[in-house]
């Protein structure tokens, strides 16, 4: 092989894939190379005073995000997590209510833009990718990542495969009905698991026990926030203790369900909430330990060492749509 070959294989084998997290508050990046090793990562605010100033947005972080690389490597795919519903085979996000994106043609927007190919993905089963494929220490092929914030959805893998479901819909449990004369959610209905187990519903929970006259050091807090009541629960306040256990009880009982409707191997705890570590493990195993006093099925299912948190140093999220842009070049490499 002649040298002008030598450096055309070299071009061609070097490049950079870029993995977009896009929040109705920021948009993640990370700048991964073809060996799957980053080289960067930026967050922006996003835009949202349009749709399409939104998608610029968008396109300005992957412009900033491949700048901080080499610029002798050429950008060959990318891949983005997104909120709601989306038409993979036309490339359309359908409805993104945060991103006030509805039947918006992204996918051919950008791919026009940066002359490569594109792929998106919800952005919770994006994340169960990135822990699949970045955070997996045991190698499991079924794996449930459970995504903990404003609400609350889980992204399944099942023998190395994300599982969509037929309208992109699988692993919405958040919306599974827990108490009918519940807390009323976004969706209309009343009572949804995340009412009653998300960040939003810590806090929820927190401020009506103050509102009723519930005092201690919760009640002196300025801006009570999920982190707020976990920190109070360590420092030993007997509010935002009882808090943590009733959400720890109510999202073990959910737990269970994915457990036992997909039969995984691990189940990943993520969000922002679970930052909190061990603290935010111990009532939801103490939950499952109960459980498993009375019931053998609990006994031979609800196995604490298959619950973890996901790594809280990666935006799982961002690695994960990497690996879409990934698994795009393993599909269609380029040659020439």
């Amino acid at each position: 092989m002649d040298a002008r070959s030598l450096n055309r294989e070299s071009a061609l084998s070097s490049y950079w894939l870029v993995g977009v997290d896009i929040g109705g508050t920021t948009v993640s990046t990370v700048l991964l190379d073809e060996g799957l090793r980053a080289h960067g990562e930026l967050t922006v605010p996003t835009d949202l005073s349009n749709p399409d100033a939104t998608m610029w947005c968008v396109a300005a972080a992957i412009e900033q995000t491949v700048a901080l690389g080499d610029a002798s490597r050429r950008l060959a795919a990318i891949g983005l997590g997104i909120p709601g519903q989306q038409d993979y085979e036309h490339g359309i996000v359908r409805i993104a209510v945060n991103l006030h994106w509805y039947d918006y043609p992204l996918i051919p927007r950008l791919t026009e833009r940066f002359g490569v190919p594109c792929a998106f993905e919800n952005d919770v089963r994006a994340a169960a990718l990135g822990v699949y494929r970045f955070d997996n220490p045991n190698d499991d092929q079924n794996i449930a990542y459970v995504s903990i914030g404003t609400g609350l959805a889980v992204g399944v893998i099942l023998d190395g495969k994300l599982v969509r479901g037929r309208h992109g819909l699988a692993g919405e449990f958040g919306h599974m009905i827990v108490d009918p004369n519940g807390p009323l959610c976004n969706c209309g209905t009343r009572g949804c698991l995340e009412t009653l187990v998300s960040a939003t519903a810590v806090v929820r929970r927190a401020k009506e026990a103050i509102a009723q006259g519930a005092g201690g050091a919760l009640a002196a807090v300025d801006a009570i926030t999920a982190r707020a009541v976990y920190d109070a629960a360590a420092a030993g306040d007997a509010l935002a203790q009882r808090i943590v256990d009733d959400v720890g009880v109510e999202l073990a009982r959910a737990l269970r369900s994915v457990v036992l409707a997909y039969d995984v191997d691990g189940v990943v705890l993520g969000g922002g909430v679970t930052r909190a570590g061990e603290r935010y493990l111990r009532p939801i195993v103490a939950e499952w330990l109960r459980q498993q006093e009375s019931s053998a099925l609990a006994r031979a299912v609800l196995r604490p060492e298959i619950l973890r948190i996901a790594d809280p140093t990666r935006n799982l999220g961002a690695w994960g749509a990497a690996a879409l842009a990934a698994d795009l070049m393993n599909r269609h490499p380029q040659t020439s």
